[in-house]
């Protein structure tokens, strides 16, 4: 007797290859047996007839290596059919850890938590094993994050390394690649991420590709120089000998509009030539990042603690104020390309009267100069808080979305409780309904058929991350399944109503239990930690 059958779904297996009929039976974690018709019984069987079977989806841009130290169960990802994050992006990640760098956890855990979180960040290995006896709700794959090794090797000195600092960073770069990490990430326009300049990333993207690994970058930016920036991720792997993932892909601002065809014709050119590379995106157009992010890196020198304390003094708020209506090209800020009446403000735990407003309304309300707002507020939380910036155009959008070297990719985390699906802000809708929007945005604009979206989400990613028996439905194969009426798919978030329930997803199947039924969590985790098989 199987442990679980779906019969009569119609079955998209990830490859791309055309839809068929046929049962899919389960014993332990692996797909035991996929065929038109199975005569043996399933001690659990789930009637599919009407429905797309497919692989589980894997978000291929996930910030839940830090929340998962608070022990969420993924429920806000698994109600969207993700079964795989693949985390440790934009260059910034749990460990190693290095001064400031776990702020947020520690306000938030006990003390004897914090401790224990600490430790487990201290290394690539001693984390990696933490997260390896932790129960999951899903499966975690992890990417080193650049702007950690940097932190912990040279804190947020925007220096170049030494000869011994650069060694010693790759020295952990190795160590983590032996730890089963898929490769190296990078947020250029994080410190102390953005300090490193290209023959630096290049030389430790060497070492990725010792182990066969790969490079994602969130680039050095998005607006006027998304061109250059792309060309820049492109060399670093093509120097290396690695693939390339552009993060979250995307043209900032209404002045940009149509530079998303440079763009991919750039990594049209670059497959062309032989460098593997492809993107992750959001189907959204409005963004999130941290608050503090919109201030430019030359401020960020020293560090948070340092950067917020001199935005108490007036002449300091002056000069970082003239940076950012003066010196754009330099540093394309998220509040120039959005404005004030397009930054919304996500999360401010210190200040959460805040939440769901503009930075405009705030500024309104309290009858201040927005930009003693933005400041004020950093201030308040100590440097921690989150923007949604709505600076994005929607024809660059709809033409990235719709390329077939482009992945779903979240570009959130886990949440830490189970929220009111009615809350009022302190989300995005991306957290909750990525991979339904994608999904019903390509298939109401005829933009790809069922199986190339789907493979967009499942074979696709796989592929990228080198981690086996994911992705795909077929024999042997990790029994991670989504099963979905694709007709009735859709989203019902929005960017006030973040937590809302999606439509149209049935179950969801998690190492051969199921997690989601009727679309909603069911409590059961069976997630675990994926690693990179080793380089053949």
């Amino acid at each position: 007797m199987y442990d679980l059958i779906i019969r009569g779904g119609t079955v998209v297996d990830g490859t791309g290859a055309p839809r068929y009929q046929a049962d899919v039976a389960i014993k332990g974690d692996k797909i035991a047996c996929i065929a038109p018709h199975i005569e043996e019984k399933g001690a659990r069987e789930i009637d599919a007839k009407g429905q797309v079977v497919s692989p589980g989806f894997i978000d291929y841009h996930s910030h839940s290596d830090n929340s998962i130290l608070l022990g969420p169960d993924g429920y806000n990802y698994l109600e969207q059919g993700v079964t795989t994050e693949i985390t440790g992006q934009c260059g910034s990640a749990p460990a190693p850890s290095y001064p400031g760098s776990l702020q947020e956890e520690k306000e938030i855990l006990p003390p004897e938590k914090f401790a224990e979180v600490e430790k487990a960040c201290d290394s690539f290995a001693s984390f990696i094993d933490y997260v390896s006896h932790m129960e999951l709700g899903n499966n975690m794959a992890f990417y080193i994050g650049q702007g950690n090794v940097r932190g912990r090797v040279m804190g947020f000195d925007d220096s170049l390394p030494t000869k011994e600092q650069l060694e010693e960073m790759k020295a952990w770069v190795r160590q983590a690649m032996e730890c089963g990490y898929l490769g190296m990430t990078t947020g250029l326009v994080y410190a102390p991420s953005v300090y490193a300049g290209e023959e630096e990333l290049v030389e430790l993207a060497k070492v990725v590709g010792e182990y066969g690994g790969s490079y994602a970058s969130h680039i050095r930016g998005e607006a006027d120089n998304v061109v250059e920036s792309v060309e820049e991720a492109i060399r670093v792997g093509e120097k290396a000998g690695i693939p390339v993932i552009i993060s979250h892909l995307k043209v900032i601002g209404k002045q940009n509009e149509g530079l998303s065809k440079k763009v991919l014709q750039v990594i049209e050119d670059a497959n062309a030539r032989g460098v593997k590379v492809r993107a992750d995106q959001y189907p959204y157009l409005a963004g999130s990042a941290p608050f503090i992010s919109c201030i430019p890196p030359k401020f960020h020198v020293g560090g948070v603690e340092k950067l917020v304390e001199n935005l108490k003094d007036p002449e300091f708020r002056k000069k970082v104020t003239d940076s950012i209506e003066n010196e754009y090209q330099e540093f394309a800020s998220n509040l120039v390309d959005a404005g004030f009446e397009g930054t919304l403000m996500a999360g401010c735990a210190k200040t959460p009267q805040y939440v769901g407003k503009t930075i405009a309304q705030i500024a309104e309300e309290e009858g201040k100069d927005p930009w003693d707002v933005c400041y004020d507020l950093l201030i308040a939380n100590d440097g921690m808080a989150q923007g949604i910036y709505f600076n994005q155009n929607e024809s660059d959008m709809m033409r990235i979305i719709a390329h077939p070297y482009v992945m779903g990719g979240s570009d959130w985390s886990n949440y830490q409780t189970h929220l009111d699906r009615d809350k009022v802000g302190g989300g995005h809708p991306r957290g909750t309904s990525t991979f339904i929007t994608r999904l019903a945005l390509l298939r109401d604009h005829g933009l790809q058929t069922l199986e190339q979206a789907v493979h967009s989400v499942t074979g696709l990613p796989a592929e990228m991350s080198g981690i086996e028996g994911i992705g795909c439905l077929k024999e042997g194969a990790h029994a991670d399944i989504c099963v979905f009426d694709y007709a009735a798919l859709g989203a019902d978030s929005d960017y006030l109503h973040p937590f809302r329930k999606n439509r149209g997803l049935s179950y969801v199947v998690v190492n051969g239990k199921v997690a989601v039924e009727n679309g909603e969590y069911n409590g059961v985790k069976n997630g675990r930690v994926l690693k990179k098989a080793p380089k053949a």
